[in-house]
């Protein structure tokens, strides 16, 4: 969940616009984070979102506030994206690695966040844990059905979570590395899943269930 600021009106058509209201500024300031980055003022997302600074404060108490509701709302949309996109394949390795290969794929798929994220990238560290927790969170539930069986699971979970995480910001940093070699570095490190290395190199080469080679938003 997202940080919102509290006593907003809570139905009817004034509840609509706030929605609205609160979405737009949102929008304006993911955009505007993608181009200053976490030295933008409140003042210059006003004028980027086209209101006063009074409606910006009408939603968020301070611009930390705004600027963090603005990263974890792109992901969780991102994250939602990437999982009913995995949830249309049967194997559930599959589901957990599909939403893995496509963060390498984000500044295609999604560019605004993907400039938002590369921009901010030392802001971030502390919604990392945030950010990753539906990741741990899917690799502990294969683990409880058995699919996967491994000692020290907590060990494993931290150590492959790092491991994505380092491929992610590589493809944000200019693309260095193209997503073919995103897909092999997941597939080197996930057999400390216990996945084996002919099973990881077959999930991580497999067609994706969704087009991201070109943006979706």
């Amino acid at each position: 969940m997202t940080e919102t600021k509290q006593g907003g009106p809570e139905k009817g058509r004034k509840a609509a616009y706030f929605a609205r209201n609160r979405a737009a500024l949102i929008l304006a300031t993911q955009e505007l984070l993608g181009e200053k980055g976490w030295g933008a003022t409140i003042e210059e997302v006003a004028t980027n979102a086209e209101v006063a600074v009074s409606t910006v404060y009408q939603h968020f108490d301070s611009k930390e506030e705004l600027f963090r509701a603005c990263v974890l709302e792109a992901w969780e949309k991102f994250e939602s994206w990437a999982i009913v996109a995995a949830s249309s394949l049967k194997d559930p390795l599959e589901q957990l690695v599909v939403p893995m290969r496509l963060m390498f794929r984000l500044p295609t798929t999604h560019p605004m966040y993907s400039r938002m994220i590369s921009k901010n990238q030392n802001e971030l560290a502390p919604l990392i844990p945030t950010i990753t927790k539906n990741l741990g969170l899917a690799m502990r539930k294969l683990l409880k059905a058995k699919v996967l069986d491994v000692s020290h699971p907590d060990i494993r979970i931290t150590n492959l979570e790092a491991v994505i995480l380092r491929i992610f910001l590589a493809q944000l940093d200019e693309q260095k590395t193209k997503p073919p070699e995103a897909d092999l570095a997941l597939a080197l490190a996930l057999p400390m899943l216990g996945i084996s290395a002919s099973i990881a190199d077959a999930i991580t080469t497999s067609p994706l269930p969704v087009d991201a080679s070109r943006p979706v938003f």
